[in-house]
Formats: structure tokens, C-alpha cells, sequence
């Protein structure tokens, strides 16, 4: 753990106490907050945000002073996944009790589930923004659809099925939270290491002069290359397009 981390660490641990947090349950949730960063590769702060609001939000749904208890918390996951995937698996998740608070600078999905009293939830994707995403979000509200993130053109919102469903929403045994944090189709990761191939390729032909001996070839494959990547991205769009909902 890195001198950074210990005191960002050390700093929502003493937060957490100071807002009536039982110490031990305090202690507990900064050592699977610290782990969940560790795994992701990420400092704290940029996983969780500054130590007040992560301290603020954790009290919240702890409750200040709860009983410290084994199995009394949250259990928490962070994900991603492709635009051509995450709507189907917000879907999946939200039907195991997955609720997702944010997303984080990453654009990955941080989620907590209540292992007391689970439920499941309801997500949309819309494809919106500017004064459209701030209409779109006050009319869903009526409808208690909630936006708890965006990420380029697209805005998520979350809905307790409970809202629909009353308390059939509520789950009576739910699954073992996912050991999977990524989730990328295959042919996505093949494409975009063609594409580096392809460009790093080209950028060493381009030093030694083997195969690409004047500008107009040299510009005739960036071009291409160019071209091909712009279509690439507008099939994505695209497909993501479709997958909206």
C-alpha cells in the first residue's frame, strides 16, 4: 500500500468514526474498499472520490451507529463492460440485487447489495445530452427512474423494482457476487489489436522506407487506416445505438 493510499486510507477510516460508525465496522469497510482499488489498479480517490463524500455516502447507508456485526454490510463490485453488452448485463445484475451507484472516472459501474435485505433493480440507457438529457431526466423521475451516471452520449438510470413490483422485488437468496470484472466481446479486443498492429506497422515501414517509398503512399495507408477506424467506430455506435434502452 502506498503512502498515498495508507492516507487517504486512514483519513475516511477516522471520517467514518467521527460520523458514529462502530470502529470495527469502519476498519472492515476501508480494508474491502482498499482491496476492490487494489484489484482495479486504482488509487482510492480516483476509484471512490474525495474521503468526505465517500465517508457522507457510507454512513448513510450504514446508518451512524449501527451494531457492528459479522455479514452486516454491503457487499461491493466494480465492473465494465462493451456499449453492445452492458444493457443486458445491467439487466442481469439488477435482477440479483446489483444496485449501481455511479460510475466512476473510468466509466466502470460501481455497485453495492444489501446482504441483509437485497432487491432487485431496473436500469435504462438513453443516448441524449445537453438541455435534451436534462428533460429526458426530469420527465423519467415522474416514472422514479433515477440518473446515477453518463459516460460520452449515453445516460444511465436506475429504478427499484420494488416501484413496480412491491415486495416481490426483494430477493430471498441471491447469487455470490461475480468473480468477473470485465466484459469485452472477444472480437473487440481482436479489432483493436489489429488496429494497433496495423499502426504500428505502418509507422515502422514509414521510418525504414521499405514499402512506402513517397508521401502519397504514406499518406494513401493513413488514409486507409484512417478510414477503416472511423467506420470501425461508426458500426459501434451503430450496434450500441440499437442496444439502447
Amino acid at each position: 500500500m502506498t503512502g498515498k493510499t495508507t492516507a487517504y486510507a486512514e483519513r475516511l477510516s477516522a471520517l467514518l468514526r467521527e460520523r458514529g460508525m462502530a470502529p470495527a465496522r469502519a476498519e472492515e469497510l476501508v480494508a474491502e474498499l482498499t482491496a476492490y482499488a487494489a484489484e482495479a489498479g486504482s488509487p482510492l480517490e480516483e476509484e471512490f472520490g474525495p474521503a468526505g463524500e465517500l465517508a457522507d455516502q457510507l454512513t448513510r447507508r450504514e446508518g451512524a451507529g449501527a451494531v457492528d456485526g459479522p455479514g452486516d454490510g454491503p457487499d461491493t463490485w466494480v465492473w465494465t463492460a462493451d456499449a453492445l453488452q452492458e444493457v443486458e448485463l445491467l439487466a442481469r445484475f439488477g435482477g440479483q440485487g446489483w444496485e449501481a451507484e455511479r460510475l466512476d472516472r473510468l466509466g466502470r459501474f460501481v455497485c453495492r447489495r444489501d446482504r441483509q435485505t437485497p432487491l432487485r433493480w431496473a436500469y435504462r440507457r438513453e443516448t441524449t445530452g445537453g438541455r435534451h438529457r436534462e428533460q429526458l431526466t426530469a420527465r423519467l423521475a415522474t416514472e422514479g427512474w433515477e440518473l446515477f451516471g453518463t459516460w460520452g452520449p449515453f445516460a444511465y438510470f436506475k429504478r427499484p423494482e420494488a416501484a413496480v413490483t412491491g415486495p416481490a422485488a426483494q430477493l430471498s437468496a441471491p447469487p455470490a457476487p461475480p468473480r468477473r470484472r470485465v466484459y469485452f466481446a472477444p472480437w473487440i479486443l481482436v479489432t483493436l489489436a489489429a488496429a494497433v498492429a496495423v499502426a504500428v506497422a505502418t509507422v515502422l515501414l514509414a521510418g525504414s522506407g521499405a514499402g512506402l517509398t513517397d508521401g502519397a503512399s504514406l499518406a494513401g495507408a493513413l488514409v486507409g487506416l484512417t478510414a477503416g477506424g472511423l467506420l470501425g467506430a461508426w458500426a459501434w455506435r451503430s450496434a450500441a445505438r440499437r442496444h439502447t434502452g
